[in-house]
């Protein structure tokens, strides 16, 4: 993962945030039958929605009265989509993005917008996983400000995604003139971390953190989730776990991406009290519900409830009707649903658009097993074609290995 949003300034107010933050719907029991979830209960709680108060809300209910007032004001509405993209990477409401669209709509139809607006519309169609429209937006960006790092390293995380690992080489690379040596090291490391350099990745993170005491809280808490990833995929459990409670430690409010990445660690690890814990208090994001009741599935607790209730939010996505949230519709039919033939149509389907770990474990994991394993082959080959350094997923691949 690769910092998708950067404020430049020598370590000034930055954001660095994952580079694809999966906010992902799922195929539920519910949705089986494409009937809408209807409660028993009229008393039974659907979702709880964050509470929209304090300093952050306050901030953009102020912008939007002078939006309201100067609608093509495109520093205005460049601010304000920013901060609904930052909550939305804390709080994984769909609707932040929406809000996000509204605001830039005056520039919709504008091939060429200011450059604040065209930056947005890259981060949303980043989001939304339309990868080839974000890439496109930010080449016009950077040929008209090629010294601009957030765009860089929005690049680099789309190219990485996209396993186009030669091209986010060259994205890190045009930081080394331009950004702090934190910055541009953090993002080749997220590309070495996937093209047969882990280790190295690893001991240069590990180091930079150690020997670095002030950087600010989004920056460190970037770099200690990708140390802590890197960690897990060597083996290095120890460390791993450092790295994350590092990661939390940083962060003022820990996204959305975080929390679910620890939470699959310690659901790997067979620690499903300690990962409910962690995402008991959590925003419902799609993400983290699934992993909260896959925790509590393990924990022995009734989680058929919160299972229909999945099944409602993520019914598109399970009926095969919207790919964006192939992800989470693989994850809720391999784990909660257990039809692995299922998660395997989803995960193929996910696996088309972005190639991370978390996307090749579903791919090996549904092949494997619904007893198919040249499915998983184009994962297999992935792996060996850039030398992947990943215990699990290597392991996952033996077994799912085809002989010619």
């Amino acid at each position: 993962m690769i910092g998708s949003e950067l404020r430049v300034g020598r370590f000034g107010r930055r954001r660095v945030s994952a580079a694809v933050l999966c906010c992902a719907a799922l195929l539920g029991t519910a949705a089986a039958s494409a009937a809408p979830y209807v409660p028993s209960d009229a008393q039974q709680v659907l979702e709880r929605l964050p509470v929209r108060g304090g300093a952050e809300w306050q901030a953009i209910a102020a912008l939007q009265s002078e939006l309201a007032q100067a609608p093509r004001d495109a520093d205005l509405a460049a601010e304000l989509a920013r901060r609904y993209l930052a909550l939305f990477r804390v709080q994984g409401d769909p609707r932040l993005i929406a809000y996000a669209q509204r605001d830039l709509s005056p520039w919709s139809a504008d091939s060429d917008p200011p450059h604040d607006i065209a930056l947005r519309r890259a981060e949303i169609a980043q989001t939304e996983h339309r990868f080839d429209a974000a890439h496109a937006e930010l080449e016009r960006v950077l040929t008209r400000s090629p010294r601009d790092a957030q765009a860089w390293l929005t690049l680099a995380a789309i190219d990485v995604v996209r396993a186009d690992y030669a091209a986010a080489r060259r994205d890190c690379s045009r930081l080394v003139l331009i950004e702090d040596a934190t910055i541009a090291g953090g993002c080749l490391a997220s590309v070495q971390a996937m093209s047969g350099e882990a280790a190295n990745a690893y001991r240069f993170l590990d180091e930079q953190l150690a020997a670095t005491g002030d950087l600010p809280p989004d920056i460190a808490s970037w770099l200690e989730t990708l140390a802590a990833e890197i960690a897990e995929a060597l083996g290095h459990e120890r460390d791993a776990e450092r790295h994350y409670r590092a990661a939390l430690s940083a962060a003022a409010q820990p996204s959305v991406y975080l929390l679910a990445a620890y939470a699959d660690f310690l659901l790997h690890a067979d620690r499903a009290e300690d990962a409910i814990s962690l995402l008991a208090d959590a925003p419902p994001a799609d993400p983290l519900l699934l992993r909260l009741a896959l925790a509590e599935k393990r924990a022995g607790r009734d989680v058929a409830q919160r299972v229909d209730v999945l099944g409602y939010r993520l019914q598109l996505a399970l009926d095969g009707l919207e790919t964006t949230h192939a992800r989470e519709a693989a994850y809720f039919a391999l784990y909660l649903l257990d039809r692995p033939a299922q998660a395997l149509e989803s995960a193929l389907a996910n696996w088309a658009v972005q190639h991370e770990t978390i996307d090749a474990r579903l791919v090996l994991e549904s092949a494997l097993a619904a007893n198919r394993l040249a499915a998983a082959q184009p994962v297999v080959e992935w792996l060996d074609a850039n030398r992947v350094d990943h215990v699990d997923l290597r392991r996952l691949a033996l077994q799912a290995r085809v002989a010619p």
